[in-house]
């Protein structure tokens, strides 16, 4: 599936594989001029390079090596000769390629390992420049674009949505929050995330995302003192795990989420405070 969206500020195509006529999970990539950020996953490449064509991209910049944002860059460059921008970490992992879990494959495929050419400390995008802001995390590579004069920032995953309550197993929370705060911290006016779509309020989407993870993360500290187990902390504060932790063999899951918060918050060997993290 691809769709545009271009009543946005800048145009949004998101992207899905499909099953029955209904997309399993969708991700947005974001087109400024002639480069695009982010490629979608390898399951739409080929319906993403046939736009391409259409609409004279000729580069792709990168916020991260996740395989739902770098999927059509093999595709790209075979066809288009597309060229292929990423952060100094994302050049060296899409060069020597790395494991796809079945899970993530069944929904997004897998992405071939393809040579990329490293950003400096800002990037053109739109014929404007945008500073390349570390935002590691969801991913240890990501990386956000900041645009002050227009308040614009592009946070691929930093964001996706106010109340996270599932990882994969590899992220981690705190940093993330750091990430957003940093973020926060700019005072963007408008926020584009490659989920959420262009967000016009980003400083309470923000704060609610920080929020939340700080307030649970101060509830299971809590329950831990209390002697309760990961699993029972998982269970009183979010519920059952989904299917999906069943099928990725719980790579990704709730339980990852309540272990990061715990894993670097007081508490962990008994003491009282709050989480050592707390809001700025």
């Amino acid at each position: 599936m691809l769709r545009i969206a271009d009543h946005e500020p800048v145009p949004r195509i998101e992207l899905a594989r499909t099953v029955l006529g209904r997309p399993l999970y969708r991700v947005s990539v974001y087109r400024f001029g002639d480069t695009l950020l982010d490629s979608g996953p390898p399951a739409t490449s080929r319906e993403l390079s046939r736009w391409a064509r259409e609409a004279g991209i000729r580069s792709v910049v990168h916020t991260h090596h996740h395989e739902d944002h770098v999927g059509g860059d093999a595709r790209l460059r075979r066809e288009l000769d597309v060229e292929l921008l990423a952060p100094p970490e994302t050049v060296k992992i899409l060069r020597r390629g790395y494991p796809v879990p079945l899970y993530r494959q069944i929904v997004w495929g897998r992405p071939e390992a393809v040579s990329c050419r490293v950003i400096g400390e800002t990037v053109p995008l739109g014929g404007r420049p945008f500073h390349v802001l570390r935002t590691p995390g969801h991913s240890g590579d990501h990386v956000a674009f900041w645009d002050p004069s227009r308040r614009w920032v592009l946070t691929g995953d930093l964001f996706v949505a106010p109340r996270i309550r599932y990882l994969r197993s590899d992220e981690d929370p705190w940093s993330q929050i750091e990430s957003l705060r940093r973020v926060r911290s700019l005072e963007p006016e408008i926020l584009f995330c490659a989920h959420a779509g262009a967000i016009r309020n980003p400083g309470e989407a923000l704060d609610r995302r920080i929020g939340y993870w700080l307030e649970l993360a101060e509830r299971a500290v809590d329950l831990r003192r209390r002697g309760l187990s990961l699993r029972a902390i998982r269970q009183r504060l979010l519920g059952r795990e989904g299917l999906l932790t069943f099928l990725s063999r719980g790579e990704f899951s709730k339980q990852n989420l309540i272990r990061g918060l715990l894993d670097d918050s007081p508490g962990k060997d008994g003491e009282d405070g709050p989480p050592s993290r707390s809001p700025a």
